[in-house]
């Protein structure tokens, strides 16, 4: 009977068991399936893919783009007058007890036709001048996409750098924790002072503090990233790219003649420049005179005064206009000089953007000149503190080497890690900027 009883409770605790792992195993799975579901899918951007993002998302590209359709819909203003104005009128009057007037009830229709002949050269002036600003706001979008992919490069690179930041200081506290390690065995062998150990503790902390500054740095990086590119902030992305250096070759003035025939910005301050010269002419047509043609069909209409002719015949008038002006209260001569301040206006401004660009693109070319010099000097020194590190750490677990040494060499590791990184961003940011301050490829790709 016990025998029964104990195999009819094993049987219960193996159905159990069953019913338990079959649960277990439905709940992970079920956990799995609803960690992908809710999982973001993660947007990995190269840096032609996070310029075309940014090309294409970029708020101030996106507001750009509308205010050359506001441009052009002047344009289209300034050409209706050039076509002529036609309206229909219809109309309906009702007389009751009236005087003079024998019917009670008149309606009619109307077809006006009015066309502007001379103008004095206003019109085609004014067209002249929203076709140039129209071409100008275009050259200015040219201008600010440049200075978005600019600004996406050194983002991106940025983001690099910053990821290296996080891979050196990660390499450093593993260097720290490596030599506390040893400290503690030596001072376990009383080879060295509770004071190197204390030091090498404090060590690993302030390694640990910059490792966490680094991460931050990462992750504001991408942040400010997301802005340019115009994606929602909550948007995950990792960065696929590195740093390739390759020296450049080039000369300051042959850049700055590029510079001058190809910045979109000088363009636009050019195309602004006859805008307004054209504003002068088109203010000064005030002073001329202007030619008009009128055209009015009435019918189906009574008429009160009438001669040899129904009260429904139908008929037209026809006119020709010329309107001298002889005084307006000096508003026209007011528009030409307001007109011609303009223009002097937008000539000052352009001598200032070419000045403005030479300047650029003379330290441009400093800053990556400087950049290439940084990126060969500090590319061996690198080398030769990894060397000196690795001889002292060797010294040292050997008891022939001081503390201070060795961390004297590990500082000295860090900080030539961290120099040649961001000497090598330096020099990327600075062929990119040079590029954008020009207003053309120079370099025929050399970075990606």
């Amino acid at each position: 009977m016990e025998e029964l009883v104990f195999d009819n409770r094993k049987r219960l605790m193996n159905k159990k068991t069953i019913v338990y792992c079959v649960f277990s195993i439905c709940f992970i799975a079920l956990a799995q399936v609803s960690f992908a579901v809710n999982k973001k899918p993660v947007l990995v951007l190269t840096e032609e893919k996070a310029i075309e993002t940014a090309l294409k998302n970029n708020y101030d590209i996106l507001s750009k783009k509308e205010e050359i359709k506001v441009s052009q819909s002047i344009v289209n203003q300034a050409w209706s007058k050039v076509f002529p104005n036609i309206s229909v009128g219809a109309n309906y009057i009702r007389y009751e007890n009236h005087p003079f007037i024998p019917f009670e009830n008149n309606h009619g229709y109307s077809l006006e036709v009015s066309q502007l002949l001379f103008a004095g050269g206003g019109v085609s002036n004014a067209i002249g001048a929203s076709k140039n600003n129209l071409k100008a706001e275009r050259e200015g979008k040219k201008e600010l996409e440049n200075n978005i992919v600019y600004g996406v490069r050194q983002a991106f690179y940025n983001i690099l750098l910053a990821t290296e930041f996080e891979r050196i200081r990660k390499e450093t506290l593993l260097l720290t924790e490596e030599n506390l390690s040893i400290t503690q065995e030596r001072y376990k062998k009383g080879e060295s002072s509770h004071y190197d150990l204390l030091r090498s503790g404090v060590e690993v902390s302030n390694s640990k503090v910059q490792l966490i500054k680094a991460k931050n740095l990462v992750k504001v990086s991408r942040n400010f990233l997301k802005i340019l590119l115009g994606i929602d902030y909550s948007k995950k992305i990792e960065i696929n790219g590195k740093f390739n250096y390759v020296p450049q070759n080039f000369n300051s003035n042959d850049l700055i003649k590029v510079a001058l025939s190809k910045r979109p910005v000088l363009k636009e301050i050019s195309l602004r420049e006859k805008a307004a010269r054209m504003q002068v002419k088109s203010a000064f047509s005030g002073h001329l005179p202007q030619a008009y043609f009128s055209f009015t069909d009435y019918g189906n209409q009574k008429e009160m005064f009438t001669s040899g002719r129904g009260k429904y015949d139908d008929y037209w008038i026809a006119a020709v206009a010329l309107k001298i002006p002889l005084f307006d209260g000096f508003l026209t001569t007011a528009k030409v000089k307001e007109a011609k301040v303009m223009v002097r206006k937008v000539g000052i401004l352009k001598n200032k953007l070419t000045n403005i660009v030479k300047i650029e693109v003379i330290n441009a070319a400093l800053n990556l000149k400087a950049a290439q010099d940084t990126v060969e000097s500090q590319n061996e020194n690198v080398n030769r503190a990894k060397e000196a590190y690795e001889i002292i750490q060797q010294k040292y677990s050997l008891g022939e080497a001081a503390q201070l040494d060795l961390l004297d060499a590990q500082l000295a590791l860090s900080v030539s890690q961290i120099s040649y990184a961001q000497s090598l961003c330096d020099f990327t940011v600075a062929g990119s900027k040079l590029e954008y301050v020009v207003g053309d490829k120079i370099f025929g790709g050399a970075k990606k």
